[in-house]
């Protein structure tokens, strides 16, 4: 099958969920012997077309990296109209990213169009408008905006696929309901390479001997980017209020963001400064080591998530989450995760402690549902169903 997706940022660029999931899915198209393309934003290391693991990369001349906008829009329709050989068997618009290839519909009249939802524009006003934040108020007017808009480019879509429950829930209330009625709304969860996260003994030893821990000591892990609406201020809070254990605990914040000086500034101030440690930024394939040397995984974001990746990669290796109360329901009830009010610091340590003192599982406590495997099998199925239609 000859396919063609469309990302406006991928691990290249930078790193991030949405990043990683394009990414992963594509790679697992082409391992399966699909011949698969990608047309990106500009990338500035990379000027002219690629390969890596398989998958073509195409970064568009003169766009702006990771900002889909008129200029990425005419430019990708542009070289997919003229550049790319024969037709595609299926085109993935990872979010927006696709939308200025639907004139070419008219000519590909048996390529299917695929939306890959990773949240919603009213999901990103809720969580905006909730923080409280002035400035993170004034930004959601930009979603407001956007919300009409993705409305109009849904209705051109084949089908529309949500990464999480969460967000197909979302795609199918109000206001969605009112701007969008009777959308085709699929699932397929995020996929986990559970080859490449899973529980690692000799990685943990590893990373544990190079921090100076000892075999004994209890590792929370914060990984994501270190955003206001992340929750890193909320765990370092949680973490300084851990009940007494005669064990040593530590808190590993991974990642780099806006918030990292003040996250270093909180910590710093706070009775357990010598025992929060911050790596910065980190390529994506050292994760599985760092994850493998914890004990359990904090994660109280404050927005309305579709489907993070950092709690599932955790679980891939066997750390047992705690997150945020009101994500309950992005998550399949069967999976090994607690929840606590991420504004209840008391609550939160209590429920961070027990996830200590369980501690890491030696094998994963993933689902089959959220592995890669599976995520790419039902993209393919899918492909193909709408072909045939």
């Amino acid at each position: 099958m000859r396919l063609l997706a469309l990302a406006r940022t991928l691990p290249f660029h930078s790193a991030g969920g949405m990043q990683s999931v394009a990414w992963d899915l594509l790679r697992a198209f082409a391992q399966r012997g699909h011949d698969v393309t990608v047309l990106t934003t500009a990338l500035p290391d990379h000027r002219r077309s690629f390969e890596a693991e398989g998958v073509s990369i195409v970064p568009i001349d003169r766009t702006t990296p990771e900002r889909c906008d008129r200029t990425w829009w005419s430019g990708s329709r542009a070289y997919a109209g003229s550049s790319l050989g024969r037709q595609p068997d299926a085109v993935l618009s990872i979010s927006a990213a696709g939308a200025g290839l639907l004139p070419l519909r008219e000519r590909w009249k048996r390529t299917p169009f695929v939306f890959q939802a990773h949240g919603t524009s009213w999901g990103e006003v809720v969580s905006k408008w909730q923080s409280g934040r002035t400035l993170q108020r004034a930004k959601a007017a930009r979603n407001l905006y956007w919300l009409f808009k993705d409305a109009f480019i849904y209705r051109k879509f084949d089908r529309i696929v949500a990464v999480g429950d969460v967000v197909q829930q979302q795609l199918r209330h109000w206001p969605h309901t009112r701007l969008t009625p009777g959308l085709d709304v699929d699932v397929i969860r995020n996929g986990i390479d559970t080859q490449l996260f899973k529980p690692d003994a000799a990685a943990r030893a590893e990373v544990r001997r190079q921090q100076g821990w000892g075999a004994e000591d209890r590792v929370a892990v914060f990984a994501a980017r270190l955003h206001p609406q992340k929750g890193g201020a909320q765990a370092i809070r949680a973490f300084e209020r851990l009940p007494a254990s005669p064990r040593t605990t530590r808190l590993l914040i991974v990642g780099s963001g806006a918030e990292e000086i003040a996250l270093r500034q909180q910590a710093q101030q706070s009775s357990a400064a010598a025992r929060v440690h911050f790596t910065g930024s980190v390529d994506r394939e050292k994760m599985p080591a760092l994850l493998a040397a914890g004990d359990a995984f904090v994660f109280p974001s404050l927005r309305q998530e579709g489907l993070p990746m950092n709690v599932l990669e955790a679980l891939a290796c066997g750390l047992p989450p705690l997150c945020a109360s009101h994500m309950r329901p992005v998550f399949d009830s069967t999976l090994p995760i607690s929840f606590a009010d991420p504004n209840d610091a008391d609550a939160m340590a209590a429920a961070l402690g027990a996830a200590l003192h369980q501690g890491a599982s030696d094998k994963s406590l993933l689902s089959s549902s959220y592995t890669l495997k599976e995520c790419a099998s039902r993209y393919l199925s899918l492909f193909e169903r709408l072909r045939a239609a």
